[in-house]
């Protein structure tokens, strides 16, 4: 996830300013749970709710269904418009609105 998707959907939630930052260590930087936890002082298991209640958000915000997996993929730059057509006969097979 992006910082600024991250912070657009964290700042739509009301968990604590710890728990975001938690939750953007995983979803942002790439930190293991189990990385996070320990750099915050939390269980893992808060940290991945956490980033379950994040992507939640942002799926919702997104119009995305619930079931749909939002992934990161780095591919080489000739690839990119094949992945994002990917996404979008996705979701217009799904009649989700296209960005």
């Amino acid at each position: 996830m992006q910082l600024s998707e991250f912070l657009k959907t964290a700042n739509s939630t009301r968990m604590t300013q710890r728990t975001k930052d938690a939750a953007r260590l995983v979803l942002v930087d790439g930190m293991r749970y189990i990385d996070a936890a320990k750099q915050m002082e939390m269980k893992r298991q808060q940290v991945e709710d956490a980033v379950s209640r994040i992507e939640a958000a942002y799926k919702a915000a997104q119009g995305i269904p619930e079931e749909w997996e939002c992934i990161t993929v780095c591919v080489p730059p000739e690839r990119v418009a094949e992945v994002r057509e990917i996404e979008r006969q996705s979701m217009r097979t799904a009649g989700l609105s296209i960005n």
